[in-house]
């Protein structure tokens, strides 16, 4: 991998057990409003609320073209052609026979097969909040991020949006788009796949990328048009004030967690980092003094959700670092799913400074539904057994497990089940609670999966309250502490407290587990 370092490193310390915690910290969630806050001013509340009230019950609903008129669609049509775009005849005829004349909320926000088939989440997921390849940021006119023009009314937020998407051109951390220089950002989108997201035609599959910028559009503007309606005179100050606690020094809360509260972590496993917080790591002068960043040699800047190590320096060698996650999936089963993405696996063999012996570190992030964690752990434990004897397995994970399994997700006791029949024991012992949870969020009505909504009274009840983020290891080779979770920054766990807050700016909780290597008092070090 490339094993970025900074400085000196940190002294040794003590013979004790090596301290692994593993994060997600959720880079992708740029949209302030997405996910319910817990927050000291009742006006975020009163806002939600309106919003909510609008959505279910937005009384005389306008017509899509009454807010994204066939004027501004003749304009989105030729700007879509002037990017390279050609043959847009069905796009023109889908927007005549199925979007023009919906309601805007009932209609258009509210319908389930726009969310299955991501047209508006996905252009969304790309375009919110993009970090360049030069360290900049590039933020979308929308409601749902922290561009900081001037929204208050459709008119004023199109020709934002116009020039943004078709005129701003933009360098991303992708290994799809090296070496093709400066791209508009239109050009960033990729089509939908009916493979991954099967509510997609073949038909919309072939011009999902004009699709894609049309719904994006259209989803942008019933936005601007309901904010304004209900609350002109507030929501862009109060999206101020959010992005400043969540986004703006988001990276630095997350990089003061790690310095100051987990100082004596020896592995640090990652998911769901910017491509750019690895810039962010090296120039923070006491991480990149402890720590050295492990990262896949393809790093994800378009999705921007990336796995990365970061391994200290008193424990590890930065230079015996070699990337095996080519090798990782190369193990994987012909038959088996593995539905997740570029960046959301890295896997090192490193050797230990004090021990000598060969380590695995390995930070995976699976995918929403958690069907990819079992074969990801799988290619794991092949490789570890077939490749990679001896060396002592440490892996840290996002497994998107649940309270109950099925044939749609992936439950946390028939994850412990199979992880043990596989000789891998976890942080959370023998039997694993799945009402213990890591995550305690849900999503607001102010993004684009209104599928996921919840209501202001059903924040605590509906939300997505599972047991999702662990750190595995074979049993013969490590035995645990009980794993610790932390939704505060500070070592501690709130019980039934929303979460990201002001001050904790994840919706995962910190793990952490202290691991003594079997037979080695103390641990790996000695």
């Amino acid at each position: 991998p490339r094993a970025h370092s900074g400085g000196g490193g940190a002294d040794a310390g003590a013979k004790r057990p090596l301290e692994a915690i593993t994060w997600n910290i959720a880079a992708v969630n740029n949209n302030p409003f997405e996910y319910w806050v817990t927050h000291s001013d009742p006006a975020y509340n009163d806002l939600m609320r309106e919003v909510q009230n609008y959505i279910d019950d937005p009384g005389g609903d306008p017509a899509v073209h009454e807010i994204f008129t066939d004027e501004m669609f003749c304009t989105l049509l030729d700007d879509i052609r002037g990017v390279g775009f050609t043959d847009l005849g069905e796009v023109e005829r889908l927007w005549r026979t199925e979007y023009r004349s919906r309601q805007a909320v009932s209609g258009f926000l509210k319908d389930k097969s726009l969310g299955a088939k991501r047209l508006a989440s996905m252009p969304d997921r790309v375009t919110n909040t993009i970090n360049t390849l030069a360290g900049g940021v590039l933020l979308r006119p929308t409601v749902i991020n922290c561009f900081q023009g001037e929204l208050g009314s459709v008119e004023l937020w199109w020709s934002q949006w116009r020039s943004f998407m078709f005129t701003t051109t933009v360098e991303v951390v992708s290994e799809r788009m090296r070496g093709k220089g400066p791209q508009v950002v239109a050009r960033l989108l990729e089509p939908i796949l009916h493979s991954k997201y099967p509510a997609i035609t073949a038909e919309e599959q072939q011009i999902s990328i004009p699709l894609q910028i049309l719904c994006l559009a259209v989803f942008d503007a019933i936005l601007v048009h309901m904010l304004n309606t209900i609350a002109s005179a507030t929501w862009q100050g109060l999206r101020t004030s959010l992005c400043k606690a969540l986004h703006t020094h988001k990276d630095d809360l997350i990089l003061r967690i790690l310095d100051e509260t987990y100082p004596q972590a020896d592995v640090v496993f990652i998911q769901e980092a910017a491509a750019a917080f690895v810039d962010r790591i090296e120039s923070h002068g006491q991480l990149s003094r402890r720590y050295f960043v492990l990262h896949p040699m393809k790093l994800d800047g378009t999705r921007d959700q990336n796995s990365i190590v970061l391994a200290s320096r008193a424990y590890f060698e930065a230079e015996t670092a070699v990337d095996v996650t080519p090798k990782v999936h190369q193990q994987l089963q012909t038959n088996e799913v593995w539905p997740s993405s570029e960046g959301d696996l890295v896997a090192v063999s490193i050797k230990g400074k004090q021990d000598g012996l060969p380590y695995l570190l390995v930070s995976f992030h699976g995918d929403t539904n958690g069907l990819g964690t079992l074969p990801a752990v799988r290619a794991v434990n092949r490789l570890a057994k077939e490749s990679l004897q001896g060396h002592v397995l440490v892996f840290g994970l996002d497994a998107n497990t649940y309270k109950e399994h099925s044939d749609k997700y992936q439950g946390v006791e028939h994850f412990h089940q199979c992880i043990t029949e596989n000789g891998l024991g976890s942080c959370w012992g023998d039997s694993p609670d799945p009402l213990s949870s890591t995550t305690c969020n849900a999503r607001t009505y102010l993004q684009p999966q209104l599928n996921k909504a919840v209501g202001l009274s059903d924040k605590f009840s509906k939300a997505d309250k599972n047991l999702k983020d662990w750190i595995i290891f074979f049993s013969s080779q490590i035995s645990s502490s009980p794993g610790t979770k932390d939704n505060t920054g500070h070592r501690e766990y709130i019980p039934d407290m929303i979460f990201p807050t002001l001050t904790f700016p994840s919706d995962h909780a910190v793990v952490a587990a202290k691991l003594t290597l079997k037979g080695r008092a103390g641990g790996g070090e000695s």
